[in-house]
């Protein structure tokens, strides 16, 4: 990589640590843990971190003279005075160790025999367990996974680049590793562990871009198109880097300017890392970075030779390929055992390299033989609501009802009947007869009333001629059925974009291939169920005992494309949860907060009383989409905009407001005799591995047929009601079963993943708010 040019300063400012504990615990609080369900034993992947013997240690503040600019000219510097040298961490400016110095001065050679000294003034003692020793107990494990485990750090976790695993008919590399990290929890300081997978692609970026080339017309901008926002790492320094755009005018054998005077990027390359470009027309990569400098941020735009950047991640296309996926999952998804073998496995390392059990001593930390005990409270499963107030069976170990499908299940029907268009080539007349054929068959007999439908053949699979049959159909049909012979994006745009803006319409995209004789029966009750669904009828529910209750679901998508981000807001219309109202809401690209829910919630409000004749008693908010950093904002701007709102009403509803996050680290392991497994669909963990300064809990609400089961976080931020932890805990669990597209429970509550199917439909596919005649429906399925 070479760092060609400089600008802008952004202004001044200091990083807050991210292991800094903010409070976001609601006030008057008399417990946060719940008591409903049967206790279950579990192990999960921590280990305490025994701080009893850890000293306060001191911070220093270090100054040059002469002044030096070079960080690791500075490190270097301080790791040669003895008396430093195997017990101090140094970030540049300040210095941390368990010694407290009596001589402050020092004064050392450089290599080019300049005589500078070292001032070190003592600016605090640090507390056992505070903020910057959980931050400095996180520099130590790093140094022991870097220098003592040989282990490679990328971005922030760490992998084993020597242990790779090679998977060549797929062109994959993966680099076995850890997420590791330090904190505060309720039981004390525990270091949380997670098994990682880097995945590394073996074709280069310049390999990347010549396939595309092959297969492109624009070829320029189809290279930007998908390489812009992807992730590439060169392996020469094991570091990553974001694509942010292609400079075409720009080559290897180009010069650019270094303070040690001016150099191609070719012999750049060989000079610094004895590499050999082959390419030297290729175009130049290009990620631009943000540092600070003397305090002031200054972007950075480093140039990177597609040649020797190794693309990473897994495009759409090998995310759809279930051989891929397949091989992959064999050493991605590792079952409760094997997850825990790993787990030991880095306390060995750990404890077989004296180095690091000398580095963890003489700060005074140790770590525990094995990992946390955990106790968590498992739900009873849920029946399942279905028509004329009749009950149907989870399946207890899975949490699913596939076989609901079998019976005469559904609420009630949209009366769809024969009126509905099916839109097809000439090609796929055949497709759109097996179709309207296994329509009849398994509408009526899961209880939804339809029948019949008609036929539009159009020339050509274009888009055009899709939209303007669906405009010209005078038919006028309550929802259209569009069969298209692949996945075309631009074309599925296209459709959405004329049914949800210029001609509100529900429309059904279906791909001819999944109606093959094997598949055709299952495909065509799903899509016969989102119909419905897509109508405003109600499939199935739960039985919630609560009244008078919305659920809000909210959920943020960023188009890697677009300079915009969208919000997704969708509300329950109904004690039962099966209608719902939704509106999208945007702001500038790559933010989370959502800065127009006010309008929102005021329109959902309006809307609840207009279908049942009041407001409601509670509002219960499910926000997922939001990092641990932007906690506060979240509190201080979304929240504040909701108290808002319904503070207009004539009386202040009951508000919970929770934080749902799925990408999480923790991980649980049922004790079931000498073995290890998943626990089941249903457990609750709100003790031990949960924090002082939060109200939240972690519920495992499916299970997984491969691997370990990931639960979900629950970080409640507003709790003013007459509830307890107990019943939002098992409202949380309720509303995983109510979502419509799925005969099972899902990760988060339904009214989150409908939020963030309508984010993903409007930022992926309509760029714009779609027509306000739909908001009733759910469209969006």
């Amino acid at each position: 990589a070479v760092v060609s040019t400089q600008s802008g300063h952004y202004g001044r400012g200091e990083r807050g640590s991210r292991y800094a504990q903010i409070v976001l615990r609601p006030e008057n609080l008399e417990t946060t843990q719940g008591n409903g369900g049967r206790p279950v034993e579990m192990l999960t992947n921590y280990f305490e971190l025994n701080i009893k013997n850890a000293q306060p240690f001191y911070q220093y503040h270090v100054t040059f003279e002469p002044a030096m600019d070079n960080i690791k000219l500075r490190k270097a510097l301080v790791h040669n005075i003895n008396i430093l040298k195997n017990c101090h961490i140094f970030d540049g400016n300040l210095l941390y160790t368990p010694l407290k110095l009596t001589e402050t001065e020092f004064h050392v050679v450089t290599r080019r025999e300049e005589n500078v000294r070292i001032g070190l003034v003592l600016t605090q003692e640090v507390a056992q367990g505070s903020d910057q020793f959980i931050q400095v107990a996180n520099i130590i494990m790093n140094e022991i996974a870097s220098r003592h485990m040989g282990l490679e750090r990328i971005k922030r976790d760490y992998f084993n680049p020597t242990k790779s695993i090679t998977i060549p008919q797929h062109k994959i590399e993966l680099y076995p590793g850890y997420e590791f990290s330090i904190r505060r929890y309720t039981y004390g300081v525990l270091l949380g562990l997670d098994i990682k997978h880097k995945i590394i692609r073996t074709d280069t970026a310049l390999e990347f871009m010549n396939s595309i080339m092959q297969r492109s017309r624009g070829a320029q901008s189809e290279i930007t198109k998908e390489l812009v926002g992807s992730i590439v790492m060169t392996k020469y320094n094991n570091k990553t880097y974001r694509v942010d755009d292609v400079d075409f005018g720009t080559k290897p054998s180009d010069e650019v300017e270094l303070k040690s005077g001016r150099i191609s990027y070719i012999d750049y390359y060989k000079k610094n890392y004895e590499i050999i470009i082959k390419d030297s027309n290729q175009p130049l990569l290009i990620h631009r970075s943000k540092t600070k400098i003397q305090g002031n941020t200054v972007e950075r735009q480093i140039h990177l030779v597609p040649e020797v950047c190794y693309m990473t991640g897994l495009t759409d296309n090998m995310r759809s390929d279930y051989r891929i996926m397949q091989d992959l999952a064999q050493y991605t998804r590792q079952d409760p055992d094997k997850r825990h073998k790993a787990l030991i496995g880095f306390k060995e390392s750990i404890d077989e390299s004296t180095e690091a059990v000398n580095l963890l001593t003489s700060w005074g930390l140790e770590m525990s033989p094995g990992i946390l005990d955990v106790t968590g409270r498992q739900q009873p499963p849920e029946q399942i609501l279905i028509k004329n107030g009749g009950t149907f069976p989870c399946d207890a170990r899975k949490e699913s009802f596939d076989n609901i499908t079998r019976k005469n299940f559904v609420i009630s029907s949209a009366e769809i009947r024969d009126n509905f268009t099916v839109v097809c080539t000439s090609k796929d007349i055949a497709a759109a007869n097996t179709f309207l054929e296994t329509v009849a068959k398994v509408g009526p007999a899961c209880g939804i009333e339809i029948r019949g439908g008609n036929v539009l053949e159009i020339r050509s699979d274009r888009a055009e001629d899709y939209i303007t049959a669906i405009r010209n159909n005078e038919t006028n049909p309550k929802i259209v059925v569009c069969l298209v012979p692949n996945n075309k994006k631009d074309r599925y745009d296209a459709i959405k974009k004329h049914c949800c803006i210029d001609q509100p319409l529900p429309s059904q995209v279906l791909v001819t291939k999944n109606l093959n004789p094997k598949k055709a029966m299952s495909v065509v009750t799903k899509v016969v169920m989102q119909m419905n669904a897509k109508l405003g009828g109600e499939l199935w529910s739960v039985h919630i005992p609560m009244k008078k209750v919305m659920y809000v679901g909210i959920d943020t998508y960023h188009d890697s494309g677009s300079q915009r981000s969208v919000g997704g807001f969708v509300a329950s219309m109904n004690d039962l949860c099966t209608r719902y109202f939704s509106k999208t809401t945007w702001q500038p690209s790559k933010q989370e907060l959502i800065s127009q829910l006010e309008v929102c919630m005021t329109d959902a409000l309006k809307q609840y009383h207009e279908k049942n004749g009041a407001y409601p008693d509670r509002v219960i908010v499910f926000r997922d989409g939001v990092g641990d950093g932007q906690l506060l904002a979240v509190k201080e701007q979304e929240l504040r905009d909701m108290k808002t709102a319904l503070s207009r009403l004539p009386k202040m509803p009951e508000l919970v407001f929770v934080v749902v996050t799925k990408r999480i680290q923790q991980r649980f392991f049922l004790k079931a005799g000498s073995r290890l497994t998943n626990p089941g669909p249903g457990t609750i963990v709100d003790t031990k591995v949960t924090r002082d300064e939060l109200f939240d809990f972690f519920l495992v609400p499916q299970s997984v047929g491969q691997g370990t089961v990931t639960p979900t976080h629950y970080n409640v931020l507003e709790f003013q009601t007459t509830l307890k932890p107990d019943h939002l805990q098992k409202i949380a669990y309720k509303l995983c079963h109510i979502y419509f597209n799925w005969t099972g429970t899902i990760r988060v509550p339904a009214v989150c993943q409908y939020a963030h199917k309508l984010a993903f439909l409007v930022g992926q596919s309509l760029h714009r708010d779609p027509s306000p005649q739909l908001a009733n429906l759910l469209y969006y399925l």
